[in-house]
């Protein structure tokens, strides 16, 4: 008895089942030509370089087309690409149109009778557009959505991007960057000084690298470095102040003014600390070039041991895990014991590190005319899948933190490249060079007063001053130059790296 009724419930459901498959099959047919609809996808950008056609946009889009072929993507150009060839900047010519600024070219097109409907920015781009209500916000496309988990982004990523909207989320990235201190367990053992911790002041990691140093002419440790690379000296100090002072907004040309803002007690404080911490060799010195470097890891100051704690990428730990695997090979090279802390954060700017930054930040145009693709997009190279493929060929980090795996099985603070969101603004250099090609030559001013006040005890003062007024005046000349270009107006600048 039972054995029969249970046949005849089996044969009541594959009737059902026999039923339904006809039904569905009609409403999947009724719905492919809505999905195999041909459809377009616009693009604009806010770099200066990103490609003519949209070259720069391939590391991002490739999978979304293969995954969707019936969207065609479309480039919109929004700056003469013609002038950016193979990353190098020529400018125009006596009587040509000056470039538009790419922030103001990109708002143009966006607000245009074409508008795109997604565009990839730089960070510091986020609050203008924002504030001039040119973005969607992503929330609550983000809340309709069942399976994407926002919740997998690294924390910082998603607080660093939440913050040109005051909470509101209106970008996301797929991949970010970031940077750490690596340190050298056993010259803190060797000075019984304790490691280096995640969450420090920059006074606390300058008070630590004194303990740690040894001043020795043959033998030195120095206590920290803003690199790893041997031979800056004294003439990478200044470059080096960068990653001490853009947390906190510190500038030494005014971009709206463009006058010097070099000359004051801030800059005077900054420059009084790193000259201290260079004269006690806490940083590393200027090079004795009469000494033969020899092996391998000699040009590098931490593989080789002269430094206790470095800045360094994410990247670079690659560099240490394989130094390690291979000592037995490496002349001169003994395995190091090593660990990394998040980057030493300033008290005003709590939580915000340097070297770091996003890669790929899209956002929806408001005035997008296919904005359910354009989420689509978005959703799609932020989604797990996209993070799951790219995690293994990309050179920076998934945004999405179950995709982080560390580096070849090595057992180190993780979470150290995961705590900091960037400053607000990370392209200073860029839009100073944008309005002064020539800007590096302020930059060797500066440069040369540091040094002068290290190696001729010029007071720190006087020479901000001297800078300040040496500046402005070749400031001037420049701006004159790009006003009336002569014979020495047509020089090929190289881009700098933008990201």
């Amino acid at each position: 008895m039972w054995n029969r009724n249970r046949r005849k419930r089996l044969f009541l459901i594959c009737l059902i089942v026999t039923l339904f498959i006809p039904v569905m099959a009609a409403c999947t047919k009724e719905a492919q030509p809505k999905n195999n609809t041909q459809r377009t996808l616009r693009f604009a950008s806010g770099f200066e370089y990103v490609g003519v056609n949209g070259e720069a946009f391939r590391n991002y889009t490739e999978l979304f087309e293969f995954a969707y072929d019936n969207i065609k993507i479309e480039y919109v150009e929004t700056t003469d690409q013609s002038r950016y060839a193979g990353g190098i900047y020529i400018p125009p010519e006596d009587g040509e149109e000056q470039q538009t600024d790419p922030l103001e070219a990109l708002k143009e097109v966006m607000t245009g009778p074409t508008p795109p409907d997604i565009v990839m920015i730089d960070y510091n781009q986020l609050p203008a557009l924002i504030n001039e209500n040119l973005l969607v916000s992503l929330d609550e496309l983000i809340r309709n959505e069942k399976d994407y988990n926002i919740d997998d982004f690294v924390p910082a990523v998603i607080d660093g991007l939440r913050k040109p909207g005051n909470g509101t989320l209106y970008a996301l990235a797929p991949l970010f960057y970031s940077s750490a201190v690596i340190y050298n367990k056993q010259l803190f053992l060797d000075k019984a000084v304790p490691f280096p911790t995640d969450g420090m002041t920059w006074q606390d990691l300058f008070e630590l690298a004194r303990r740690v140093a040894v001043k020795d002419e043959n033998n030195p440790v120095y206590g920290f470095s803003f690199n790893t690379y041997y031979g800056g000296g004294i003439w990478d100090l200044f470059q080096n102040m960068n990653t001490y002072t853009t947390p906190l907004g510190m500038k030494w040309v005014d971009i709206d003014t463009m006058t010097m803002t070099a000359n004051t007690p801030g800059w005077q404080e900054v420059w009084r600390l790193f000259v201290d911490l260079y004269k006690e060799g806490v940083l590393p010195q200027e090079p004795d070039w009469s000494k033969p470097r020899e092996g391998p890891v000699a040009w590098d100051l931490f593989l080789s041991g002269e430094v206790a704690m470095a800045v360094v990428s994410y990247n670079y730990l690659s560099e240490v895990i394989y130094a390690n695997n291979n000592a037995d090979r490496i002349e001169g090279f003994e395995p190091i014991d090593w660990d990394v802390v998040t980057l030493p954060t300033h008290p005003e700017a709590p939580g915000v590190g340097t070297n770091i930054g996003y890669e790929g930040i899209f956002a929806i145009n408001a005035k997008a005319e296919n904005m359910e693709d354009a989420w689509e997009f978005i959703k799609f190279i932020t989604g797990e899948e996209w993070a799951r493929i790219k995690s293994k060929s990309v050179y920076n980090m998934p945004a999405r933190k179950s995709y982080i795996q560390k580096k070849e099985g090595a057992d180190y603070n993780l979470d150290a490249f995961l705590q900091l969101s960037p400053p607000e603004d990370t392209t200073y250099e860029s839009r100073l060079w944008q309005k002064l090609p020539n800007y590096w030559e302020l930059m060797s001013i500066g440069q040369r007063k540091l040094v002068e006040v290290i190696n001729e005890n010029k007071s720190i003062e006087l020479a901000l001053q001297e800078w300040e007024t040496e500046g402005q005046a070749a400031i001037q000349a420049m701006l004159e130059q790009k006003q009336n270009p002569g014979d020495g107006g047509d020089d090929v600048i190289t881009l700098p790296v933008i990201r």
